[in-house]
């Protein structure tokens, strides 16, 4: 099962300051929902999806039939559906914008991070998830 709240966690504590740092100050999110995309659909399953914007592609996910955008999330709801064009995109057309070394060491941090946020940390330790 998908918790938003749990995945918004990890993300928070996983997305890497010093991979932020190397986008345009402006465009922060347009390039942290490329990298998001991938960890979603690589840990979870699912779609991923694109649609225009002004500044280019904005790619996000589809989970169970639900569209899941964690860098808008406020974006995603069904009351702004019509915005998104939902065009099917590809883990390797979406790593065409992601740097394989940022997306590796996001996917690790993203692991650890979503571990701590859903309590594994405790059996890690013990061996059982080594």
């Amino acid at each position: 099962m998908f918790d938003k709240n749990l995945v918004r966690k990890a993300l928070s504590r996983s997305l890497n300051p010093d991979i932020m740092a190397r986008w345009p100050q402006d465009n922060h999110l347009d390039n942290q929902d490329r990298l998001v995309s991938l960890l979603i659909h690589d840990f979870f399953g699912g779609e991923i999806l694109k649609t225009h914007k002004k500044s280019g592609w904005h790619f996000y996910n589809r989970i169970n039939g639900e569209r899941i955008d964690m860098v808008n999330a406020h974006l995603s709801q069904a009351n702004v559906g019509n915005s998104f064009e939902d065009l099917p995109s590809t883990p390797e057309e979406t790593l065409n914008f992601v740097a394989q070394e940022d997306y590796s060491t996001s996917l690790v941090r993203f692991i650890r991070a979503f571990e701590e946020a859903v309590g594994l940390e405790k059996y890690r330790t013990r061996g059982i998830l080594a």
